[in-house]
C-alpha cells in the first residue's frame, strides 16, 4: 500500500504545481473545484480521505499524510478508476493482446498499430 501512496503524494505534488502555474501565468485568475485525479487502489482512497489508523498505516510516511490534507482543502479530488478502464495501462503493464488493442483503441492509434502487424 505505501508504494501505491508514494505515488499519490508525487502526483498531487505535480497537481498543486500545475494548479499554481495555471494562477501565476494569469491563463484564468482561478482554479475552481478539486482537480481529480483517479486513482485504482481502494487503500489509498481510502486513507486519503479518512482520518482513520490501521497497523499497516501506522509506517506512512509523514509527508506522504499531505495527500489527505490537500484532499480536505479541496484543492484535488481522488476519484475511483477500475484498472481496466485506465486507457494509459498498457505503458505500465504487459497485457494479453486482446486487451491491449482495446486500450489502443480507446488512445485512437490503432490505425498505426494496423501498419506494424
Amino acid at each position: 500500500m505505501e508504494a501505491e501512496f508514494v505515488t499519490c503524494f508525487e502526483m498531487m505534488k505535480q497537481v498543486v504545481w500545475l494548479i499554481n502555474l495555471i494562477v501565476d501565468m494569469k491563463i484564468v485568475d482561478s482554479v475552481k473545484g478539486p482537480m481529480k485525479m483517479y486513482c485504482d487502489n481502494n487503500a489509498v482512497m481510502f486513507f486519503s480521505k479518512n482520518n482513520k489508523r490501521t497497523s499497516a498505516s501506522r509506517l506512512i510516511d509523514v509527508k506522504l499524510l499531505k495527500v489527505r490534507e490537500i484532499v480536505k482543502k479541496w484543492v484535488i479530488e481522488i476519484q475511483y478508476l477500475s484498472t481496466s478502464s485506465m486507457i494509459a495501462y498498457p505503458f505500465t503493464k504487459a497485457l494479453p493482446n486482446n486487451v491491449f488493442k482495446e486500450h489502443v483503441t480507446q488512445m485512437r492509434v490503432l490505425e498505426s498499430l494496423d501498419k506494424w502487424e
